[in-house]
């Protein structure tokens, strides 16, 4: 009878540390699942940050759609402050709508809102410019994911770069242009990762 409580206790206390290890398992799956789609949503900033056809410059209808997948990327209450010492710095608050003046007004001049994200993306963001060809580049070393539940801080930095053709040699110039970080949140609403809040400074060179 006493082996037979020990064998039992024995089987509880095996079970109970592989239902642990388990869901120890489990959180860390989940984790990794999350930071992964943090380093997609990065990634799908870049891409509509840059120039996609960088021979003869975008078209107005493609600029229009790499707004649109700029602006896909943000909460529809996304904030960010502008601080790369610009007369346009300044706060942009809410989505907007490229199709709407009054959420995708110019620029306020006032910065304590300047306007929207569309504003900012639409009037001010260089790469979003017809004349120019720009390309983002962010190093991963600068970038970190903090994810604490719905929330996630969120850093990391966007190096642009004129890859207008240079006319000597025919090859891309590969001149930098900015340097501004993205220092701030985002938060998981509906399952999808969204961005929610940053702060834009300008930065140094990437030093690693």
């Amino acid at each position: 009878m006493k082996l037979l409580t020990i064998a039992i206790l024995f089987g509880m206390m095996t079970s109970g540390i592989l239902m642990a290890a388990d869901k120890d398992k489990a959180d860390a799956n989940h984790t990794d699942s999350q930071l992964a789609q943090l380093y997609l949503l990065q990634a799908a900033f870049h891409r509509a940050a840059s120039v996609h056809d960088t021979v003869h410059g975008d078209s107005a209808e493609e600029i229009d759609q790499r707004i649109r997948q700029i602006l896909s990327l943000w909460a529809e209450e996304g904030e960010l402050t502008l601080s790369a010492g610009s007369p346009l710095d300044g706060n942009y608050i809410g989505r907007g709508d490229p199709d709407d003046p009054s959420t995708c007004p110019a620029p306020s001049n006032n910065p304590a809102n300047q306007g929207t994200l569309c504003t900012l993306y639409k009037y001010v963001a260089g790469s979003f410019q017809p004349q120019n060809k720009f390309i983002s580049l962010s190093p991963s070393y600068k970038t970190h994911f903090q994810i604490d539940g719905e929330t996630a801080t969120v850093y990391f930095e966007c190096h642009y770069f004129d890859v207008s053709t240079d006319p000597t040699t025919g090859d891309p110039s590969w001149t930098a242009v900015n340097h501004i970080a993205f220092d701030g949140s985002a938060r998981r609403i509906g399952g999808q990762w969204l961005l929610w809040q940053a702060n834009a400074p300008k930065v140094g060179v990437p030093i690693p």
